[in-house]
């Protein structure tokens, strides 16, 4: 199997009659790309090989993250977050978190990079994204759920979405690979079992760890639940 770029992969899609009218081969892994892929994946249960290369089965994608949002550096955590916002990723976000998904499953890039996240402590800035829990520890967060309320649930004006759910999953699972942090609970977890799992105050935070879709889950089983989503991109 001959690898190839994610451009590449979304142009073999389109070259193979799946279209991705909006945003082309953009190099991003968004919703149009993900319904394309769903549909090969239907119509195409064998390998095929084109002119352009190897098509990658979507449960084959290497990195949905760009290689340059990824800097050499130690890390040690990941902490995924949603940012009590609407769908699309505001300044006030990119300042707090370091990859956002947007409601169309789009990925935006935070102000700081992971490597600024090696060190709290110098006058360059960070990320600030887990109170007690910044120092190597990447930030990760779906764009959803202004004017949430645990209880009784409400999801808000902007739910979280599913795909953004799964296109987070995705994308923990390319900083895993990229920094070899380990999938535990203690290494991997929602803002709202930091808590729970470290023992670091989070004065009542529960995100993202109820499910507009199944609300019934506890925050740990959720977050149990990500992991083993995780896990399925690895």
């Amino acid at each position: 199997m001959t690898k190839m770029s994610f451009k590449g992969y979304q142009q073999s899609l389109m070259n193979a009659g799946f279209g991705l009218p909006k945003y082309g081969a953009d190099g991003y892994w968004g919703a149009e790309t993900a319904n394309a892929s769903m549909a090969w994946a239907d119509s195409k249960r064998d390998i095929e090989v084109y002119q352009e290369g190897y098509v990658v089965p979507p449960d084959e994608l290497e990195y949905i993250v760009p290689e340059d949002w990824m800097p050499d550096c130690h890390m040690d955590k990941i902490i995924v977050h949603w940012t009590a916002g609407a769908h699309t990723a505001s300044e006030n976000d990119r300042e707090h978190y370091h990859i956002l998904i947007e409601g169309d499953g789009r990925l935006v890039r935070g102000k700081y990079s992971i490597k600024a996240n090696v060190s709290t402590s110098d006058a360059d800035g960070y990320a600030a994204h887990t109170k007690g829990c910044n120092t190597k520890a990447i930030g990760v967060a779906v764009c959803c759920m202004a004017g949430a309320v645990e209880s009784p649930f409400s999801s808000g004006k902007y739910p979280m979405i599913q795909e953004q759910w799964e296109t987070m999953a995705h994308v923990v699972a390319d900083l895993i690979r990229k920094y070899g942090i380990p999938l535990d609970k203690t290494h991997v977890m929602g803002h709202g079992c930091v808590q729970a799992n470290l023992g670091i105050v989070q004065e009542g935070k529960w995100d993202p760890c109820k499910l507009p879709w199944d609300p019934g889950l506890s925050l740990q089983q959720a977050d149990a639940d990500f992991r083993d989503e995780v896990e399925r991109y690895l």
